[in-house]
């Protein structure tokens, strides 16, 4: 009997293979906690830029920094082919991701992914969860699958690298669920601090909060999907 293992969906927020992993780690996002999603307080900027690896490919674009730093750790000389002209196309991904399943499946563990980047793995009979994992996270790091999914999955969804708190404050404002006075400094230092959190913003996404307002976390909760 084949024991199989739900990933969910890379290109959320707080992924849950990929922050088991990394925890969404050095790239571009914080993890999120909470009723809502905590914006990046990384150095996203929107403008473009150019960066060197230490083996002199000089990087060019929006993400040029974050390329660089996936150059540089790279594991497997495909993801550095993929990296040389600072861009990951679908099908470019698609050949790591294969390589990625393939490496997975010499330790006979399946993996397969839905049209909307979720991925299942598949353990034989015999083989604990445990050891299930530490086959498919030792084929993660080989292969760079969490680093290059996480950098593929922002330069589609954010092209231009741009803080993702400024769209959704923006968002915020116009549906007079934030101040117009708070700045995005403001926001990040509510959000950050969980007690400040609820008292803010806590009636559009605790039911049990006083004054919480239904149609309101409707609003708040779709700045939240769509900024």
């Amino acid at each position: 009997m084949k024991k199989t293992n739900n990933r969910g969906n890379r290109h959320t927020a707080v992924t849950v293979m990929v922050c088991a992993m990394a925890c969404c780690a050095t790239l571009l996002s914080g993890c999120a906690g909470g009723g809502h999603t905590a914006p990046s307080t990384g150095t996203a900027t929107s403008a473009s830029s150019s960066a060197t690896a230490k083996d002199g490919t000089v990087f060019t674009g929006y993400y040029a920094q974050q390329i660089k730093r996936t150059y540089d750790d790279a594991h497997q000389s495909l993801t550095k082919k993929i990296l040389k002209d600072s861009k990951i196309t679908d099908e470019e991904f698609n050949e790591l991701s294969e390589h990625f399943s393939d490496c997975a499946k010499q330790q006979g563990v399946d993996v397969t992914f839905d049209s909307q980047g979720g991925m299942q793995t598949t353990y034989p009979a015999g083989m604990s969860q445990s050891d299930g994992d530490s086959a498919v996270a030792q084929c993660d790091e080989d292969n760079d699958f969490t680093s290059m999914s996480i950098l593929h999955d922002s330069m589609k969804s954010n092209p231009k690298n741009e803080d993702p708190a400024v769209p959704l404050l923006q968002c915020l404002k116009k549906n007079g669920l934030a101040e117009q006075s708070m700045t995005v400094d403001d926001y990040k230092a509510i959000v950050s601090d969980e007690n400040k959190d609820k008292n803010v913003f806590g009636k559009y996404f605790d039911e049990s909060a006083p004054g919480y307002d239904a149609a309101k976390a409707k609003l708040y909760e779709a700045c939240q999907t769509n900024s």
